[in-house]
This record gives structure tokens, C-alpha cells and sequence, in this order.
């Protein structure tokens, strides 16, 4: 075998005299002597996703790589793909053919793809939820949640803006495991933030304390797990020794009616709370999602919430001014100038109510609905939404339409394309997590 320093791949250079034939064989000849050593390797570590902790594959090991010039072998790798545009050898690339590069973020997807239908044959999750966000839906009602949900934990999740995520099903999370959750996470952030020390897990650190509570009353149907309350507390740096701890961070995960087909699919090892929102210091956000990810073998995304979310929540919030008060519709866009045009548009209660009104009233959807429960379907709120637009068109002749609708807010809440959400009214918390937990569905990549 040549030596292994010959591999690296800055040592070596094509100069061609017949130009692109003598590259070409100059290729081939490398490749013969390589592939079969570095092909197994680069295999072995497609496989493993991350090189953590490198290894040296059996096949490999017999061929005499140790685990010094592995990487050598991989870079040497990756520089072939990149003169030939893919992992095929010269002798099996069509003369004359064109190879199309695919891009990073493909190559992940297609990968995370493979890996997913591999679980999904061996009756771990589906492959994918094929879920589309919903044409049609109720129209919001009020709910009066008081009387089964803790005042407590109401006074908590409403009137707070939270940052969303989506949240892969946990695997082997048990809601009667909770107060040892607490233990645990509360030692990992306190390790952590002693950079690295060794903490007793429940032993007598009172640093921070996690406390992982069920925030009951919350589930619609009987596939709903229940909320998942978690708050982070500590002390403040200077404070006396009798002096309570204050809440640093809240964070909750979440399952309001979800897709039974899809929780019914999956093995009785897998809790699915699929939106999370948290406040606080990014640091420990940070932190407890390393936690959950580790413990849980699930995955964070941030959950942005689309134009056309957007543009459902300003409808429903709309519609609910027959029986509470929003006060006005206030919607911000984003033009695509230089520099960017932000515009805020509002819109009052009356006026907005009016406009939806005579939406619903002209409907050809409304002929068609059959059931007694009042639906509010996607063409309606797309004509709502144009019917806006257009009246901001006739007076400042600018199209709101080339644009991205980034926020949308009433006197009920908001809501932000950035994935933030704050619920002003604990009538129709209930209403807005059912759509946010459809959207983190829709994330999901699982």
C-alpha cells in the first residue's frame, strides 16, 4: 500500500499535455488504486451520520488503514467527488454525459428520507405524517377553560409571547416519570453551567431547581397526551439564603387534536407533543432541549409560521368578533425593495367584521356545507385577505400582494412569521393550539 501521507490531497496536481484525456486517465489510475480502501470508509460513515469517534471498519483494517490516516482517506475522497461530480468512477461515467451536483441540503433530505423508511418498515414511525394543512376548519368558539384548567398555569401560558419549535415523538417519555425528569435536568444544567463538573443527580445542589408538571384540561380528544408544563428556577446571583427562586424559564410541550391516525401509528414507545414554546435565556433554552434530545432521542426545529397561517389566524380572530371584542386588525408586511418596505396596516374590528361577513355571505362554499357545525374554508380567507389588500391598493397604490405578511395581531393575540405567539384571551387558547399543533405536524420531518 503507497504511503498514507501521499493521500493528502493539496499534494496532488494534474498537468495535463493532451489536455482533458490525460486528466481523464490520470482519474482512472487514481481510483484504481484507492477506491476500493476509502469507498468502504466513506460508506461506514454515511452510515453513522456524524464522525464523533472515528472507527476503523473491519474491511478496512484487513487492507492495513489505521485510524491515523482515515481521515486522510475520506478527505482524499471527497476530492476525487469534487473532479469527478459524484462517487462514480470514471469507467462508469457515460462519455460525454453531464453530471448534475446535488446540493448539501438535498443529499441530507435524501438521507434523512432513507433513514425514516427504514424505521417505517420496522414498525418504529411512518415514513412521513402526509399531512397538508387543512382547507377548511370550525370557526373559533368561545371556551370557557377555567373551571378543569389550573388558574395557575392559565395565568402562565396566556398573555406571554413564546418562541416555537416542532418536536419529533419522544421516545419511552412517561408523564408519570415527571419529578425524576426534574432531577435529572436539574443536574445536567447545573453541570453544565459549572463547565463540565460532576453533579449528583438529586443531590443537595441548590442552584436550580426544573420541575416537570401536567397541565390538565387541555387535550380535546382521548389520543391528546397531556400538556407538559416544565419551569426552570433559581436563585439570583446575590441573593440571601432565605430568599425564594424566581422562574428563569418556562417551557411547555404540547398535543391538541393532533391526527389520530398518525398518534394511533405509532409504537407505544413514542409520546408525540409536537409543539414546544419556551421563554427565557437562550442558554437554557439551549440547554434543555440537549437535554430532551438526549434522553428522548428526538429533534427541535424552529417552527415559523407561515403567510397563509398567518393569513388563517386574521380570519378566525376576525370572526370572533361577534362574540369578543378584538378591538382591530393589525397586519405588517414586508416589500421586496431596497431597502425592505415594512408597512403596518390596521384595520378596525367593525370594518374587518363587515368585509368577513360579506365574504361568508356570497360564499359558494356555504351552499355546499352540509353538517350543522360552522366551517370557514381557505377560499373564503383568501378572499378576505384580498378584499384588504385591495382596499389598501385604491388608497396608497401599493400591491401588499408582492409582499410577505410577517404579523398578524389582535386584541385575542399574535403571531409572527418568526415563530412567535403570544394568546391574549384564554377563551380561545384552545382554538390557536389546535392550528399551531397542525403546523408542527406539517414540520415534522417524521
Amino acid at each position: 500500500m503507497p504511503d498514507s501521507s501521499l493521500c493528502r490531497p493539496d499534494k496532488w496536481s494534474f498537468q495535463s499535455q493532451n489536455g482533458h484525456e490525460a486528466e481523464k486517465m490520470a482519474r482512472t489510475l487514481l481510483l484504481a488504486l484507492f477506491e476500493p480502501i476509502w469507498r468502504p470508509v466513506e460508506a461506514h460513515y454515511r452510515r453513522s451520520f456524524l464522525l464523533i469517534s472515528p472507527t476503523v471498519p473491519a474491511s478496512v483494517s484487513r487492507a492495513g488503514v489505521n485510524q491515523q490516516n482515515l481521515i486522510t482517506l475520506l478527505s482524499f475522497g471527497r476530492y476525487i467527488q469534487n473532479m469527478e461530480g459524484s462517487y462514480m468512477s470514471v469507467a462508469k461515467t457515460p462519455h460525454g454525459s453531464v453530471v448534475k451536483r446535488r446540493s448539501k441540503s438535498q443529499i441530507y433530505q435524501q438521507s434523512i428520507r432513507s433513514c425514516f423508511s427504514v424505521a417505517s418498515r420496522l414498525g418504529l414511525t411512518p415514513g412521513q405524517t402526509k399531512m397538508r394543512l387543512n382547507t377548511s376548519r370550525k370557526a373559533p368558539k368561545s371556551q370557557n377553560i377555567t373551571d378543569k384548567v389550573n388558574p395557575e398555569h392559565l395565568a402562565l401560558m396566556i398573555k406571554t409571547e413564546w418562541q416555537l419549535s416542532y418536536v419529533t415523538p419522544l421516545y419511552q417519555f412517561r408523564h408519570t416519570q415527571l419529578k425524576s425528569y426534574g432531577r435529572q435536568l436539574s443536574a445536567f444544567i447545573a453541570a453544565e453551567k459549572q463547565q463540565g463538573l460532576a453533579v449528583e443527580v438529586g443531590g443537595q445542589q441548590n442552584t436550580f431547581k426544573v420541575s416537570f408538571s401536567v397541565l390538565e384540561g387541555l387535550a380535546e380528544t382521548n389520543d391528546d397526551p397531556e400538556t407538559v408544563l416544565i419551569q426552570v428556577q433559581s436563585k439570583p446571583l446575590f441573593a440571601r439564603q432565605d430568599d425564594p427562586q424566581k422562574t428563569v424559564w418556562s417551557g411547555w410541550l404540547s398535543c391538541i387534536n393532533s391526527n389520530p391516525d398518525y398518534l394511533r401509528s405509532l409504537s407505544k414507545d413514542f409520546t408525540c407533543l409536537p409543539l414546544f414554546g419556551c421563554k427565557g435565556a437562550e442558554g437554557f433554552t439551549s440547554l434543555v432541549k440537549a437535554w430532551l434530545q438526549m434522553t428522548f432521542d428526538c429533534c427541535f426545529g424552529l417552527l415559523e409560521i407561515s403567510q397563509t397561517s398567518l393569513q388563517w389566524l386574521a380570519a378566525l380572530w376576525t370572526n370572533c368578533h361577534m362574540e369578543s371584542n378584538v378591538q382591530s386588525l393589525k397586519m405588517q408586511w414586508t416589500l421586496p425593495v431596497v431597502p425592505p418596505l415594512h408597512v403596518t396596516y390596521t384595520v378596525s374590528a367593525d370594518d374587518a367584521l363587515d368585509l368577513w361577513n360579506s365574504v361568508r355571505k356570497n360564499s359558494p362554499e356555504k351552499s355546499k356545507r352540509t353538517d350543522e357545525e360552522e366551517c370557514v374554508d381557505i377560499e373564503e380567507v383568501t378572499r378576505f385577505m384580498q378584499g384588504l389588500m385591495s382596499h389598501f391598493y385604491r388608497h396608497f397604490r401599493v400591491d401588499l400582494s408582492a409582499g410577505d405578511l410577517t404579523r398578524v395581531s389582535t386584541a385575542l393575540g399574535s403571531a409572527k412569521r418568526s415563530g412567535r405567539i403570544k394568546i391574549s384571551n384564554s377563551r380561545y387558547l384552545i382554538n390557536t393550539l389546535s392550528l399551531l399543533t397542525e403546523i408542527a405536524f406539517l414540520k415534522m420531518p417524521i
